[in-house]
């Protein structure tokens, strides 16, 4: 008896040591196929053929077009959204937004959450193709990545997933996008994600407005023992960085949100050495922490979602 007895426990431990192992390489193989998927798309849109990814065509460029399919894959309602934009001091140029939406999936449904990320870069100048693997390639990725993993969350608010265009000639695709809103007060929140690279300090900067504080609380639940993080206002980052040289509020998407109004969060590594030149491509970036900020950042929206409005009030 005791025999049997013994063989059995043997036989159940050593199921458990197999259930675990296999949960355990499950796990991995769904962490690895998200790294693949987020390098590739980085890798993409960093390529040859989207040639520094300059607004201004009539119809929408490869980059466009790309993201529209890649959002589409995903099984997100998506459309382009064109605009005109003054270039220089008697034409003017186009511009295309791609503009993905979830609904709301779970009582009590809150108001409209915007993430938003600008991809477009600065083209190519002769022979010299500006990448923009840092500004705003990665920015660009994590939103399709965050698209992903959205998808499959509780979701409390509908949301936006924006991603401009125009953004480097003046924030065009954003300002047409706000202007377009028939009801701001629908919307409760704009994240913004420009320049998710970071470099050797580490450090991921967390820009906000007065009414975007109550969402920051969700942060402090999140586990994060990869980089550092700083909670700023546009005041303090820009005497942080810069030497007040930059103004941080001006300098991306988030401040035409700001300007109509809307609560922001801007989430971004602060100056890059590479910005602007030749010199930021996928090479220069370093992967593994970029993938650690997205995971992150995504993690932060997922519980954000989760969470009904009345858990910032």
């Amino acid at each position: 008896m005791f025999t049997i007895v013994t063989a059995i426990k043997a036989s159940c431990n050593g199921y458990k040591q197999w259930l675990r192992t296999s949960l355990l390489l499950l796990l991995c193989v769904a962490v690895h196929a998200k790294s693949h998927q987020l390098y590739s798309d980085l890798a993409t849109l960093t390529s040859l053929p989207h040639a520094g990814r300059e607004a201004g065509s009539d119809k929408p460029n490869i980059s466009a077009q790309f993201l529209f399919e890649r959002f589409s894959e995903l099984g997100l309602n998506t459309e382009f959204q064109k605009f005109a934009f003054k270039e220089g001091f008697f034409s003017q140029a186009h511009g295309h937004n791609v503009i993905a939406q979830l609904p709301c999936n779970t009582l009590p449904c809150g108001k409209v959450v915007v993430i938003s990320a600008h991809y477009d870069h600065l083209g190519i100048n002769g022979s010299k193709i500006y990448a923009g693997a840092n500004d705003n390639a990665s920015g660009t990725a994590a939103l399709l990545t965050i698209a992903e993993q959205l998808k499959k969350a509780v979701r409390h608010s509908p949301v936006v997933l924006l991603a401009t265009d125009a953004e480097e000639k003046g924030l065009h695709g954003a300002k047409h996008f706000v202007a377009t809103i028939d009801s701001l007060a629908k919307y409760a929140l704009n994240i913004n994600l420009d320049m998710l690279a970071l470099n050797k300090k580490n450090t991921l900067y967390i820009m906000q407005s007065s009414g975007a504080r109550p969402y920051t609380q969700t942060l402090s639940k999140l586990n994060n023992n990869n980089f550092k993080i700083k909670l700023v206002s546009a005041q303090r980052m820009k005497r942080q960085l810069g030497g007040g040289r930059i103004d941080w509020l001006r300098a991306s998407d988030h401040y035409a949100f700001y300007r109509a109004g809307m609560p922001y969060l801007y989430f971004g590594m602060g100056e890059d050495k590479n910005h602007h030149s030749t010199k930021d491509t996928l090479q220069a970036m370093d992967f593994e922490k970029y993938q650690h900020v997205v995971m992150f950042i995504s993690d932060f929206i997922v519980a954000l979602l989760r969470c009904p409005s009345k858990c910032t009030s």
